[in-house]
């Protein structure tokens, strides 16, 4: 602009057949064409000084990963990780996809099952009178997942209230232990409310539902139970009254191994994103992945599958299916494309667990290593070819 202005005027000037200009001395009498020079050159340093105090438009990452179900095979391939006078370690389970984790701005994972305490007996804990197993996960996997990069976890799910308010409580008690913030249960009334938080300068507000349950529920505020869309609508809003720019909502569905959402489902999620503005929404509970779709301008992760869990092999009973061990790390960048308004640009990367030993592996780049063995190559192929016609531009 300030070149510009220079080369218009001179350019002027010599049209007219004037003699180069210069400029005057501190006492001399101000030519106009010298005031017009100076007029336009102020002005172009205020504008240039004004662009530079303006606040850059921002962006952030986030990762997020499916169910968390640490049933007897990955509890046993834990303990053999442990060092001596540990019980469990889960960080080499999940070392893999570590690096996709920490290189996001906010990492999220879905804690699908209650969390012990130290001295608390992890594994199976009776029969759900709906049908299932009551299950508790070791205190040592909230560790685990900080290790892997993961900044907070929704804890909403039909497995949330397996060992009744205690599994609430400890639950929560690790995960804050471990360094990881948390949304979908709670030990008092104050910490179910909305709060914003901060990422990367933008104010974010990432809550959690589950539509069913494996028990009979508690006190309404130790659980975030979806009753309608107009009740996830209402706290969209809230949040966005409380400061939110970006809008995360995680929810756990009942039906399970369906390779895409029931009507019931659809509906849901598309009344709900009708009612209120919702940037992203990462679904959970079908243990299998399904299609990332946009629905009223909102972009949907019916399904992420599973993150880690003992299914995908023939003793695994139901969930013996082999498409339990593939997942999604449901990654999105957030775009200002105005002040206050955000682009949300998804991408899904496959992961699957290794049936053996439950590593979490980022499939098509281990796919691209010479050294991995045949065995592993050839589970990794297949859960690519299974995914890659359900999931589009899979990475």
């Amino acid at each position: 602009m300030r070149a510009r202005s220079w080369i218009m005027i001179v350019g002027l000037a010599v049209v007219a057949g004037a003699q180069p200009m210069a400029r005057p001395a501190a006492n001399a009498a101000i030519d106009p064409r010298f005031d017009l020079v100076t007029r336009v050159d102020t002005a172009a340093d205020a504008l240039s000084q004004a662009r530079r105090q303006e606040t850059p438009l921002r962006t952030f990452t986030v990762a997020a990963t499916g169910d968390v179900l640490t049933e007897g095979t990955v509890i046993a391939a834990a303990a053999s990780h442990a060092a001596p006078g540990q019980k469990y370690d889960f960080a080499p389970i999940f070392a893999p996809v570590a690096p996709l984790i920490e290189a996001a701005d906010l990492g999220i994972c879905h804690m699908e099952l209650p969390i012990g305490g130290p001295t608390d007996r992890a594994g199976v804990y009776g029969r759900s009178p709906y049908g299932g197993n009551l299950l508790l996960a070791p205190h040592e996997v909230a560790a685990g997942l900080r290790a892997t990069g993961f900044d907070r976890c929704s804890t909403s799910s039909n497995h949330s209230i397996d060992l009744g308010v205690g599994g609430i409580n400890s639950t929560l008690d690790a995960l804050d232990e471990a360094g990881v913030t948390h949304v979908g249960t709670a030990r008092t009334p104050a910490e179910a409310g909305i709060a914003p938080f901060d990422v990367q300068g933008v104010r974010v507000a990432h809550l959690a539902y589950t539509t069913s349950l494996n028990t009979n529920p508690t006190d309404a505020f130790r659980l975030n139970y979806a009753h309608s869309p107009e009740q996830v609508a209402a706290d969209v809003a809230a949040a966005r009254l409380l400061g939110a720019e970006v809008v995360i909502v995680s929810m756990h569905i009942g039906m399970e191994l369906l390779p895409r959402p029931t009507p019931g489902d659809r509906a849901f999620i598309t009344e709900f994103t009708s009612l209120a503005h919702v940037d992203l929404v990462i679904e959970h509970g079908p243990h299998v992945i399904q299609p990332l779709e946009q629905v009223n301008g909102t972009w949907v992760f019916w399904s992420v599958g599973n993150f880690v869990s003992g299914m995908g092999w023939a003793q695994a009973g139901r969930y013996a299916d082999e498409r339990t061990a593939d997942g999604l790390i449901a990654t999105a960048r957030f775009i200002e494309t105005t002040p206050g308004t955000f682009t949300v640009v998804p991408t899904p990367i496959l992961i699957c667990d290794e049936h053996t030993s439950r590593t979490v592996y980022p499939v098509i780049t281990t796919l691209y290593d010479p050294t991995i063995s045949p065995a592993l190559r050839d589970q990794l192929q297949h859960c690519l070819a299974r995914s890659a016609p359900v999931v589009a531009d899979l990475r």
